[in-house]
């Protein structure tokens, strides 16, 4: 088996199962859509390894795994970013909800003491 062949199973295998984990709704729809444009270039990249030549060369880098290297970074920093914006906005959320609580704990108590 080519390394060509290899790294094309290894694209199709992760376009499955992002669709899998899609349908079965553990994957919600916004984290997807960049785990699938990743493994539709995987796919696109291991069929034409010209096409990867050619983009390196215009970006002018010299080893065009290079250029997967740095892709590949930048999918990470994106997942990072998109997990940290999730977090903060669940950290404000949870927030708001113990601080509707504790108004209501206060209010139930007051309104035991009457």
């Amino acid at each position: 088996m080519t390394p060509q062949v290899l790294a094309i199973i290894m694209a199709v295998v992760l376009l499955v199962a992002v669709i899998l984990l899609l349908r079965s709704y553990v994957l919600p729809e916004k984290y997807a859509v960049l785990w699938l444009v990743a493994s539709v270039a995987g796919i696109v990249l291991s069929a034409w390894p010209a096409l990867l030549d050619t983009i390196s060369d215009f970006f002018g880098i010299e080893q065009p795994i290079n250029l997967l290297f740095v892709g590949a970074f930048f999918v990470i920093l994106l997942l990072l970013m998109q997990i940290s914006l999730e977090l903060a906005r669940t950290r404000d959320e949870l927030r708001k909800v113990v601080q509707r609580l504790a108004l209501d704990i206060e209010k139930s108590s007051k309104d035991s003491d009457d």
